[in-house]
């Protein structure tokens, strides 16, 4: 009788495993690291936003009321302190409708919320939750308005707007790239990237050796006014070095392309799900779900290295020749 209930124990184990990555060969390489006082809260693949606790007390309400509640407040990773404005890119902080700039030390608000956006000069292109796109120039206020389709739910990281010569490019939520013409003042087009009912919003918007590239979870997109030449594939990150892109896949594969679209090489880390990966003196690092941290040559050689504690279940983020892990910064370089 015991062994009968010992076997669809077994079976039920087996079946609720997860397949993970576990690599052949590793290196051991402990990076310095420092402790700072904030702790890593919300990031993008572009910004890094910092927050910490303060506890204000007020006179208790009711017999379970204590008086105290939290309020956090947020910093650049500079430690400047931004208050309740969430870092949204280098310059761009937002906190509901209200976008702060940071270095000019004003506050704009706007019709709605905002979900990214980019400064160029007095111009900044936004996309707002709603799914809509917007231009706000610093003298003359609101000056271009569009609204598209609203979105229920995002799958992965967004990306913020481009300016591209005179054109602004605003990824969308529903994998759309809505141009304007920022000197005509007039809205040109919309591009249908994503495919399907499902909404893939837009996660990649480059410029590499002059191309535009655009890229949802399921497909890259090389753009060209009289043709559209893609690449399709399960996409987590995609990160460039300038001359060539590198696509970390779900299935734990790394494809490089060129900025032609054609496969170049390809790598299978079978099992490998990886944090958004950087590049630091020439190669690509990211880490692992285990805690492996990766370097990887521009020709797709891989070295696999152990011995540091990253908590993988807390926010992480590799940015230049940095790990933001939690309260921690880790220098690989």
């Amino acid at each position: 009788m015991r062994k009968l209930l010992i076997i669809p124990a077994l079976l039920f184990l087996g079946c609720s495993t997860k397949d993970v990555f576990i690599p052949k060969n590793t290196q051991t390489k402990k990076l310095q690291q420092q402790t700072q006082a904030k702790e890593l809260y919300d990031y993008t693949k572009k910004t890094l936003t910092f927050r910490e606790l303060d506890l204000v007390y007020k006179k208790p309400k009711s017999f379970i009321d204590d008086g105290a509640w939290g309020e956090y407040e947020y910093y650049t990773k500079d430690g400047l302190k931004l208050g309740k404005f969430k870092l949204i890119n280098d310059d761009l902080a937002a906190n509901g409708d209200k976008l702060l700039l940071i270095k000019e030390k004003k506050v704009i608000t706007l019709p709605y919320l905002v979900l990214s956006a980019t400064k160029n000069a007095d111009n900044i292109a936004i996309v707002f939750e709603n799914n809509a796109m917007g231009v706000y120039n610093l003298n003359k206020g609101l000056i271009f308005y569009q609204p598209s389709d609203e979105v229920l739910s995002v799958k992965y990281l967004g990306e913020s707007p481009l300016f591209y010569q005179d054109l602004v490019l605003f990824p969308l939520l529903n994998g759309n790239v809505g141009i304007y013409d920022l000197r005509a003042h007039k809205y040109l087009n919309t591009l249908a990237i994503s495919e399907g009912a499902v909404n893939n919003n837009i996660i990649f918007l480059k410029i590499v050796n002059n191309q535009l590239f655009m890229a949802t979870p399921s497909k890259l997109v090389l753009f060209n006014p009289n043709f559209l030449i893609d690449y399709k594939a399960d996409i987590k990150h995609i990160v460039t070095d300038g001359k060539y892109l590198y696509l970390f896949l779900v299935n734990g594969k790394i494809v490089k392309l060129n900025s032609n679209l054609k496969k170049e090489k390809e790598i299978n880390l079978k099992f490998a799900d990886y944090f958004a990966p950087t590049i630091c003196k020439g190669d690509i690092y990211t880490v692992t779900k285990r805690g492996y941290l990766l370097k990887i040559t521009p020709d797709l050689n891989v070295t696999v290295y152990t011995g540091n504690n990253f908590d993988t279940n807390s926010p992480l983020r590799l940015k230049g020749c940095k790990i933001y892990n939690d309260d921690k910064v880790y220098f690989i370089e």
